[in-house]
């Protein structure tokens, strides 16, 4: 049975985005290339969610198709991959749409990125490389039969049974980052693996390859982790899909530990995922440059690991100079994976304290400079934490009648 989607298309796209996609189909049936609404908009048509992404898939040369786009119809082309022939464009009315150049794909070797040909190739060839059945959908744009859903792999009754299949069995060996986007699809759309397809994931992840880059399953983690339900990072450790990235994660990390700092603005809600990771990587050996951390998410890491491997903090001394200098992600990350209440009690009542006196106050007061002065400045800073002085005139008198004290050259 043919299923054509012209009345969804008409009522449930914004008028911005449908005048784009019209815009595009005048340019191809004039350009003479055949275009398809392709994945995950199509999926999000037929389950009438809202349209965040148009992706469109040209059989021929996407770029060249873009190039005719920006030249006779007032587009802009934002970004080009010359080595997938594709292209962002930019409309007039602000709409964005991804144009991609049908193609087949092979993987030389599991976990990396795959070798991609046969550029322009029909339709048919190009949803065989993608990753599951309910992304496999198309709807033709241009030529005979307008709106009609092009479904290879039965990806519409999965859709309609809630059902996460992928397309062949060697699927996770080629790309292991898509058991995470299959979690992420599952908790996403409430959806329910296939038997096979869990079979498959739960087989592979026995022995995972240890060896395989590391990039693509920290974007996918990312986005898992950016679905904003309580117990998420708990589902993947059930179904141990950990195991991708780490052999020691954190277990039990709740979405309310970071809820529990949140007025303390000590990280943005962009971070959330990035705290999650650390979380699966903190007990791990992994090496950061396989992760691709930036100089501050190194940073941040080190600094929550040596805090989370240093916890036991008896007094509020100790409390203070373990947290006084490190960065606020740091202490975010550490709370989270953690739930120590000593942070909290240093951002109430600790965090603020500092020593106000400067070496200039002690040569005033009759001191030469010396490595004592050090030693003042920390007698000074334990007072301030015991909270027998807070201000600077307090801080000099103690200073003086420490000076004036018989034992201050043995004490020092």
């Amino acid at each position: 049975m043919s299923l054509f989607f012209k009345e969804e298309f008409e009522s449930f796209l914004p008028p911005k985005g449908k005048n784009a996609i019209l815009t595009s189909v005048d340019a191809a049936e004039v350009f003479g290339v055949q275009i398809y609404l392709i994945g995950g908009i199509v999926r999000d048509l037929i389950m009438k969610k809202a349209i965040k992404d148009i992706d469109i898939a040209v059989e021929g040369d996407a770029i060249k198709f873009a190039e005719f786009l920006s030249d006779k119809y007032n587009c802009k082309i934002d970004s080009i991959q010359e080595n997938l022939r594709t292209a962002k464009v930019i409309f007039a009315n602000g709409i964005e749409i991804d144009f991609a150049s049908t193609r087949e794909e092979k993987y030389e070797s599991s976990g990396r990125l795959p070798v991609a040909f046969n550029f322009g190739c029909p339709l048919k060839f190009d949803v065989k490389r993608r990753d599951f059945t309910i992304n496999t959908l198309a709807i033709k744009l241009t030529g005979n039969n307008k709106f009609q859903l092009t479904d290879i792999f039965n990806g519409y009754n999965d859709i309609k049974n809630k059902k996460i299949a992928i397309l062949h069995d060697n699927s996770f060996i080629d790309d292991p980052s898509r058991i995470i986007r299959a979690l992420k699809f599952k908790e996403r759309f409430d959806f329910d693996f296939d038997e096979n397809t869990h079979n498959l994931m739960m087989n592979y992840l026995e022995n995972p390859n240890k060896n395989m880059p590391l990039e693509r399953i920290k974007s996918e983690l990312k986005q898992f982790f950016s679905i904003e339900k309580k117990n998420i990072y708990n589902i993947l450790i059930k179904e141990n899909a950990y195991k991708l990235i780490s052999d020691n994660p954190i277990d039990d990390i709740n979405l309310n530990n970071a809820k529990d700092i949140e007025k303390y603005e000590l990280y943005q809600k962009s971070d959330i995922p990035f705290m999650y990771l650390c979380a699966l990587i903190i007990n791990s050996d992994i090496s950061d440059d396989r992760l691709n951390f930036n100089s501050l998410e190194k940073k941040i890491l080190i600094e929550a690991r040596e805090m989370y491997h240093n916890k036991h903090l008896s007094n509020d001394e100790q409390i203070y100079k373990c947290y006084i200098n490190k960065e606020k992600l740091s202490l975010a990350v550490y709370y989270f994976i953690s739930n120590d209440e000593t942070v909290i009690k240093f951002i109430e009542n600790l965090s603020h304290i500092k020593v106000y006196i400067t070496g200039q106050d002690l040569i005033d007061i009759g001191l030469k400079p010396s490595k004592i002065f050090a030693q003042i400045f920390d007698t000074v800073l334990k007072e301030k934490i015991k909270g027998s002085i807070s201000t600077k005139e307090e801080e000099l008198n103690f200073v003086k009648n420490l000076v004036s004290a018989k034992f201050f050259i043995q004490m020092f």
